[in-house]
């Protein structure tokens, strides 16, 4: 996004705010399931109960607002696309025993 948009974005905080800002989205990918587990090479979970946040920013990239647009716009039928592939048993099931004996192959 170019300056003359949007000159303070992201912005600049101080310490203080960009420590409160990460204390509270840590929080809150928690409590609402945005974790995963660390890698074993990184920390020893010998009971397998450790979780991590999962990777977020504080200030995600800008996104153009006609591509915004564009997207709503095709919604519909993306939705109805997958709500009749997820009803065709038939053609999933073909989908994937193809896919798996072809990943045996490989």
């Amino acid at each position: 996004m170019s300056a003359s948009i949007s000159p303070d974005y992201p912005p600049q905080l101080t310490l203080e705010q960009r420590e409160y800002l990460v204390s509270h989205l840590k929080d809150w990918s928690i409590t609402h399931g945005l974790t995963m587990r660390p890698s074993p090479a990184l920390v020893d979970d010998v009971m397998g109960t450790l979780a991590a946040v999962a990777p977020v920013t504080l200030f995600p990239s800008p996104f153009p607002r006609h591509c915004f647009e564009e997207a709503i716009s095709i919604q519909p039928a993306y939705n109805e696309l997958y709500s009749a592939i997820s009803r065709d048993e038939e053609w999933l099931r073909g989908i994937v025993e193809e896919y798996g004996s072809q990943s045996r192959i490989h």
